[in-house]
């Protein structure tokens, strides 16, 4: 729905909101974060990316929308805390925590270092967690909220080549569901989205053309996911559409998962 006015669309339950985005600065982090402006949302961007964070605060200032940009590693809970308390006293709280940033990488359980492993799930499991505390008393504050969380489909199917990130992604899942039991009689809602089969540049980086042109064929809906398609999924989950969903992750993959022929 459109407001005339503002030009915005609208979903109930998120203009004027407060929305803390991590990774929020590319990716499907920077969608998220414009796709929550359009929405009529107050953005907070944080993302160790300071050059882009500052460039998605101002796109977002031109569109309108009040925005800020904290830089803060989602592994190190003294920036995180820096970045939350930062975020409450200009906003005065946070509604919606989109609990976004991650990293991967496409390495054999032979090649794998413990270096490597720890990184990716301190970044991915571990700074889910963080943010997650370090935002709970805000979003109390401000009467109940939402908490969102960026899966992936590599916690179903395993994704070969990528045995750490598949952890990551499933402890993730884990989180969704017994926070989403903790968290409901506070009043905050706790959602997964997973993400499979997205264009992006982490696909082109990791796979060759040859391999990706296959996985469209594999795709029911004969086609690529787009960052847009998973913002949409996060903002339903922000709104008051999804009020009665807590506990769910929602697979984005064009049915190729559950619909291989």
């Amino acid at each position: 729905m459109v407001n005339e006015n503002s030009g915005r669309y609208r979903l109930p339950g998120i203009e004027d909101k407060v929305a803390a985005v991590t990774g929020g600065a590319s990716g499907i982090g920077r969608v998220i974060s414009r796709t929550l402006g359009m929405l009529g949302a107050k953005i907070a961007v944080m993302d160790i990316d300071e050059e882009n964070g500052e460039k998605m605060i101002e796109e977002l200032m031109s569109r309108g929308n009040e925005a800020l940009f904290c830089k803060g590693d989602v592994s190190s809970e003294p920036e995180i805390n820096r970045c939350m308390n930062t975020i409450n006293t200009h906003f005065g709280g946070i509604d919606i925590l989109v609990n976004n940033a991650g990293i991967a990488r496409k390495t054999s359980l032979k090649e794998l270092t413990l270096k490597q492993w720890k990184k990716i799930i301190e970044v991915n499991l571990t700074g889910a967690y963080i943010c997650s505390k370090a935002a709970l008393q805000y979003i109390l504050n401000r009467g109940g909220g939402t908490i969102i969380m960026i899966s992936s489909g590599s916690a179903i199917t395993g994704t070969g080549g990528s045995v750490s990130y598949a952890a990551s992604k499933g402890g993730i899942n884990s989180l969704v569901r017994a926070l989403s039991r903790e968290l409901a009689p506070e009043g905050i809602r706790v959602n997964g989205v997973a993400p499979r089969s997205i264009k992006s540049e982490l696909l082109d980086r990791i796979f060759s053309k040859e391999y990706l042109s296959q996985m469209v064929k594999e795709i029911p809906l004969r086609r690529m996911g787009t960052y847009e398609d998973i913002a949409n999924v996060v903002a339903f989950l922000a709104s008051d559409l999804s009020s009665f969903i807590t506990g769910e992750i929602i697979l984005v993959d064009g049915g190729r998962t559950f619909g291989a022929l």
